[in-house]
Formats: structure tokens, C-alpha cells, sequence
């Protein structure tokens, strides 16, 4: 016998026997406890890091939603980001309380979590149901259940009526199939000037990229919203679980600063000391992730190895929630989160106190919009806010910025909810006046200057070409952000909310430049706005039915919005895939090399200097000893950039070369010279050097007897200077 396509789905339904039990906030508290404690048990340290992870995206957050009620379209956002606050919260209290023990930490929230879990089923008399779980999993996992579901499977007739229903599934299972075995490819990509997109298999990801959107529109346009999940799933794969699997270290010179501080904690159990960096005044983010890392016995490399693709994760399932809160359907719900993934090309995900904030503040969003149904949700944003305050620098105050508008506009309740939070923000950075201000509270009223990026050279032509098309899509996706502010009010759809959090950040750029990043940030704190903005114009495009048009130039024009629809939307995903894997030739960190600058900097005495043409490829702020560094010498690691364009264009001329020479030789450390594939690559990239000036350094560097060859290889070269 074998089964049509419209027969499958009834099969399905007829294989599970017994209905499911449902799981409450009180027994999801109990699973998130259990795994707590048996993350603690010596297991491997990829299956600890799982079971923690449970905990801190289920456990605290489960037992307070056990008391709390809240809107039902905020709990799948509010269970995490409550979770995750408080264990923000709870490890740098005990940091700052001299309480630092990560398993005690650890374990006194899982008690706490049973114990809340024990209280509710005593007071409902509602304990959990184990035996409709057996019975559950006996007819579920029986052999006859599997063998019914194997052989239903395998009577599927894959008829062309089964293809037409299922395309969007097939083209997903197609982009799965191309990217695979594209990977080794990637891996031993060579260089482009163009990025990741034109080297090795590169070219692999852009189609991979366009049959995942294609999958995805028709399945959002066949209201098959499964399978529109699955392609945002697919997307994060495609887009950022790619960098982790072809590489063998974190990515991004600057991860390695802020690995350094964590480590700086697991070694010490202690913040590193005030004046060496402002990261100790902002240290929730170091703090929490040390503690998972230690309880874990994950190494820190690898839990920034696959940090970026965490938050994506997280960031899709708040954009939703954002959506769901704001009384949008389903499906614009699933549209707005996958825009938001694929038009991401800003890079803020990797293991950084940026990435964290944003997240802590979309969690926030939704608790907050959930308060004008039910208060007490807007109660509860107080605590990823208090969680935020002390992870990052700047993303509090947009925020605070973009609250305040919604309370004053009744988007959000109660009104007063300003206050604590300003009690919050601005009693935290009251006692950090004197750490702040050198490096400036504001940068002055310039919004075009203070709009200007940390990189003013226009660099070769495939910087240029990457630097347009990520302010193409950018202005792209701002300027339908505001062409659907005008679809959604003259179709009477939501549009205040989204509008403010689309363009509350560029009010930024009025006081602050942050050092050259603050048109990064306007844009990554403008991107849940705006996907909430154009997701339903979006599908409004999607649904027209040229069939259904009177006449034929309405059904040209129908074609023609539909054809838009799926090209801007593929154009958007690739230009998103350009605009962050564009400069990959020169963020790459090989773990070799990591190694190398581990081993080097264990070995220099205090006072040692490392300089580099470009800070890449040799990340000398990597272990917990850059603090021992720093205070013998604060510019230890400062590259030749650090002294500006113009040096750097003459560089290196017979007076820089004497006078550099000349700084070593007073010293009564070591001074070392790396020259890196990646920092060559990256004065070239930028235009920093004239073409010949590296060689020319390198030359002088072997010709000059004071100084030696220490160590090379395919990468990497080290000159030393040891102390006369």
C-alpha cells in the first residue's frame, strides 16, 4: 500500500497514541535545576556546558514565571532573559560581595529553583504527572511506534503533488546539502580583497544563502510556518555557524581582549585592577561567562568560538516575541525575525559585552511592550535592565531613551517605570564619573562627524565595494523602514513602537562618536524596528495573486511587486553576507598563532613591548598576564597605527626607523617586532602603508644586528630585541 501526499499528514497524527503531558513553569524549574547539578558532575566539557546552558536560559526564569503571570506572547522571550539577568545579576553581586565561588553560585540557585518548584506544587497540590510521562514515552519510543513511522515514511510517493507542497522543505534540504560539503573549501578559502564570498567554495554560500530566502518566503507565503522557522534556522547556519566550523580560534583581533579578562577572573577570582582598563567597571559580562566556564570546564576559546551563533539564536526568538506582544500574527512574527538575521551585517555578535547588551535590551523590549496587557511584565523588565546597566557602556542609554518615549506615549505602563530606571543608570555611572571621563562622556553636538567611521581611508577597491554595499543595505533597509511606516498607517497596522526602535538610536549620534562606532551601533540597535516595520509590507507583497487582478497592467504591476518581494529580499541577504564575511581575510586568528602570542607573552618580563604593524593575527592581550603587562607599560601591545595616518603613510623612513630603534634600546626589557600575514594584509586592505613600506621594515629588521629573527613560520614572523 502506499500513501499520497494528502494522506501523510493523518497518518502522523495516527502514529502518536498518547497525548503528551504538558510541562508547567514549575517542572521546567526542575529539569533546569537538575541539569545545574549535573553540570557540576565530571563529565566531558562540551555535555557540562550543554546541561548549564540549560539552566541559564531556563532556570530561574521558569520559577518566577511559576508565580508570576504574564502575557502568554511574551513567555517564550521572558523565560530566558529573565533567566539570563539573573545570573548576570547574581555572579557579579557575588564578585562584588567577595563571595566569588562559581559552584556555590551555582548550586544555590538550583536549590533555590527546587525549592520554588516544591512551594508551588505543595500550595496547587499539583505534583507532576510521572506517570502520564512513562506512558508517554512507552507508546511514543516503542518498536511499534517507530516501525509505523519508518514504514509511513517510507510509503510517501514522492509524486509531483507531494513536490509541489513540499518545495519550500526541498530547497532548505538542497542548501543544507550544498553547504556541507562546501566547508572544507572555506576552510583553505585563500585571500580576496573582495572576502570569504570570492575565495575557495566562498561563492557556494551566496546560492546556499538565495535558496534558504527562497525557501522561506514560499513557505511563509504557503502559511507553512514550520518550515519558515526551520529556514531562520538554516540562515543562522549558513550565515554564522559557518565561521565556527572553518575555523580553528574565535575570530576578531578584539575578541582576544575580552577573553583576556575573563581568564584574568578565573585565574584570580578577582576584576582586574582599576586604571588598567574600563572593563572592570563594566564586568558582568566577564563575570558571568567566567562562571560558566569554570563550573562548565569549557575552555574560554571555545565558548567564544561558538558565541555568535548563541546570540543569534536568542536575538530571533526576541524579535518574534517583539512581534507577538505587539498583536501581530504569526507569520509577520516569523518574517520580521528572519529579516532581522539576514540583514545583520554588523558583526556585534562575537564574544563581547555588546553582544550580550543587545540581547539583554530585545529581552527587555518585550517585557516592557507586554506591560500594556499586564503591568507586572513591565516590573519584570527591571531586571534585565539592572542586568544591562553594568554590562555595557552605551546600550543602557539608548535604551533609557527609547523607554522613556513609550511610557510618555502610553506604549508602556506604568509611567513612573522611568524612574527606577534612571535610579539604576544613573546610580551606577554616578561612582564611575572620574573612570569615564577621559575617555569622554560625549564627543560633542557633530552628528556627521560623530556619524563618521574609526576607518577614513578609502583603502583598495575591495574595501570599497564591501564599505558600499554594507551602507547600501543599511540606508536599504532605513528607508523601507520608512516607506512601511507609511503602508502601515494608512492600512491601520502597529507602527509607533517599531518606529521608535527603529530610529530612537540615531539620536546618538548627537553627543557621541564611540571612538568611530557609534554609526555600527545606530544601525544594530535600529534592526529589530525596523524588521518589525517591513515585515508586514513584506507579506503583503508576498500575497498578491496576480490571478485575482482585473486588469492586465494589474497584473504586471502584481508580478512586478511579488518579483520585488523575492529579489530585494535575496539582494538583502547577500548584500548581509558581503557586508560581514567581506573582511575575512584579515579577522581570521589562527590557533597556532594564538598559541605562539600565548607562549611569547607567558615568557617576556614586565615592561616587554609587542608591536605590530596592524592589530591582527597575533592577539597579544590573550591571557590573563596582559594585566601584569599593562602595569609595568600601558602602551605594551600598541601597534604602529596607534600613532595615526600620517606616520603611518611615511612609514618607514630612515628618522622613524633610527628613532624606533632608539626606544627599544633604552628600555631594560625586551622589545618585540610581529609581522603577521593578516596585519600586511590589513595595511594593504586599508591603505594605511605605500606599497613596499613592509617589505622595506622587513629588510631592516634582518639587516640591523641588535635585532633577531626569534621565531617564523607560513604567518607569522618575530623580531626580538633582547635587553644589552
Amino acid at each position: 500500500m502506499s500513501l499520497s501526499s494528502t494522506d501523510v499528514r493523518d497518518v502522523a497524527r495516527q502514529v502518536s497514541t498518547s497525548p503528551r503531558p504538558g510541562i508547567r513553569f514549575a517542572d521546567l524549574a526542575v529539569l533546569a535545576a537538575a541539569a545545574a547539578l549535573l553540570a557540576m558532575v565530571p563529565l566531558p566539557s562540551p555535555i557540562r556546558a550543554a546541561l548549564l546552558a540549560v539552566t541559564v536560559f531556563t532556570g530561574p526564569g521558569s520559577a518566577i514565571l511559576s508565580w508570576i503571570y504574564i502575557p502568554p506572547r511574551a513567555r517564550l522571550a521572558a523565560v530566558p532573559i529573565l533567566s539570563l539577568a539573573s545570573f548576570v545579576l547574581l555572579t557579579s553581586a557575588a564578585m562584588w560581595g567577595y563571595q566569588w565561588s562559581p559552584r556555590w553560585i551555582t548550586t544555590i540557585v538550583a536549590l533555590a529553583q527546587l525549592g520554588s518548584s516544591a512551594l508551588w506544587y505543595r500550595r496547587h497540590s499539583e505534583w507532576p504527572d510521572m506517570q502520564g510521562w512513562r506512558e508517554w514515552a512507552r507508546q511514543s519510543f516503542s518498536r511499534q511506534s517507530i516501525r509505523r513511522r519508518v514504514q509511513s515514511a517510507a510509503e510517501i510517493v514522492w509524486d509531483r503533488e507531494f513536490l509541489r507542497r513540499n518545495v519550500a522543505g526541498l530547497l532548505l534540504a538542497l542548501a543544507v546539502v550544498l553547504w556541507l560539503p562546501a566547508l572544507p573549501g572555506l576552510e583553505s578559502a585563500g585571500y580576496s580583497q573582495f572576502g570569504l564570498l570570492s575565495a575557495g567554495t566562498g561563492p557556494i554560500l551566496v546560492i546556499c544563502m538565495a535558496l534558504v530566502v527562497v525557501a522561506f518566503l514560499t513557505a511563509v507565503r504557503r502559511h507553512q510556518l514550520r518550515i519558515a522557522v526551520a529556514a531562520i534556522g538554516v540562515a543562522i547556519l549558513v550565515q554564522r555557524v559557518t565561521v565556527t566550523l572553518v575555523t580553528d580560534a574565535p575570530v576578531y583581533e578584539w575578541t582576544y581582549k575580552h577573553v583576556a579578562v575573563t581568564e584574568y577572573i578565573l585565574a584570580f577570582g578577582a576584576l582586574p585592577p582599576n586604571g588598567i582598563d574600563i572593563y572592570s567597571q563594566w564586568p558582568s559580562f566577564f563575570v558571568v561567562t567566567a562562571w560558566f566556564a569554570q563550573v562548565s570546564n569549557l575552555e574560554i576559546l571555545s565558548l567564544a568560538h561558538v558565541f555568535a551563533p548563541m546570540i543569534h539564536v536568542l536575538t530571533a526568538v526576541f524579535v518574534y516575541s517583539l512581534a507577538r506582544v505587539l498583536k501581530l500574527r504569526r507569520r509577520v512574527a516569523i518574517t520580521a525575525a528572519m529579516i532581522a538575521e539576514l540583514v545583520n551585517w554588523v558583526g556585534q555578535d562575537y564574544y563581547a559585552p555588546q553582544a550580550l547588551g543587545f540581547v539583554l535590551a530585545v529581552g527587555f523590549l518585550v517585557l516592557l511592550l507586554a506591560s500594556t496587557q499586564l503591568r507586572v511584565a513591565g516590573f519584570l523588565a527591571i531586571i534585565p535592565f539592572a542586568a544591562l546597566v553594568p554590562t555595557h557602556q552605551l546600550t543602557p542609554y539608548w535604551l533609557f531613551a527609547v523607554t522613556g518615549v513609550l511610557l510618555v506615549t502610553r506604549r508602556a505602563k506604568p509611567w513612573w517605570l522611568m524612574f527606577p530606571l534612571a535610579i539604576i543608570l544613573l546610580g551606577y555611572l554616578y561612582p564611575r564619573l572620574s573612570i569615564v571621563a577621559p575617555y569622554g562622556l560625549l564627543s560633542g553636538f557633530d552628528p556627521v562627524e560623530n556619524a563618521a567611521s574609526n576607518v577614513q581611508a578609502p583603502g583598495i577597491l575591495g574595501k570599497q565595494v564591501t564599505s558600499l554595499v554594507c551602507r547600501a543595505l543599511s540606508a536599504g533597509v532605513f528607508a523601507l523602514a520608512m516607506a512601511s511606516i507609511v503602508y502601515a498607517w494608512r492600512t491601520k497596522k502597529t507602527f509607533w513602537a517599531p518606529m521608535v526602535m527603529a530610529f530612537g538610536s540615531i539620536a546618538l549620534l548627537a553627543g557621541q562618536s564611540y571612538g568611530g562606532e557609534a554609526i555600527f551601533r545606530v544601525y544594530l540597535y535600529a534592526i529589530p524596528g525596523c524588521a518589525l516595520l517591513i515585515a508586514p509590507m513584506l507579506l503583503a507583497a508576498l500575497d498578491m495573486e496576480p490571478s485575482e487582478a482585473r486588469s492586465t497592467l494589474g497584473r504586471v504591476g502584481t508580478r512586478a511587486a511579488l518579483a520585488a518581494a523575492v529579489l530585494g529580499t535575496v539582494g538583502a541577504a547577500t548584500f548581509g553576507l558581503q557586508g560581514y564575511f567581506g573582511l575575512w581575510p584579515l579577522i581570521i586568528e589562527n590557533r597556532a598563532q594564538v598559541d605562539q602570542t600565548r607562549d611569547l607573552v607567558a615568557q617576556a618580563p614586565a615592561g616587554s613591548t609587542f608591536t605590530l604593524l596592524y592589530p591582527a593575527g597575533y592577539p597579544i592581550r590573550s591571557t590573563a598576564k596582559y594585566v601584569e603587562q599593562a602595569e609595568a607599560n600601558e602602551l605594551f601591545d600598541a601597534p604602529l597605527n596607534y600613532y595615526g595616518p600620517e606616520y603611518m603613510l611615511e612609514f618607514p623612513t630612515a628618522e622613524q626607523l633610527q628613532a624606533f630603534d632608539w626606544d627599544a634600546s633604552q628600555r631594560d626589557t625586551p622589545s618585540y617586532v610581529i609581522l603577521t600575514r593578516q596585519s600586511l594584509e590589513s595595511m594593504k586592505y586599508y591603505g594605511f602603508m605605500q606599497e613596499g613600506a613592509a617589505e622595506t621594515f622587513e629588510r631592516w629588521l634582518r639587516s640591523n644586528p641588535a635585532w633577531s629573527l626569534r621565531s617564523q613560520d607560513a604567518d607569522t614572523l618575530v623580531f626580538e630585541r633582547p635587553v644589552v
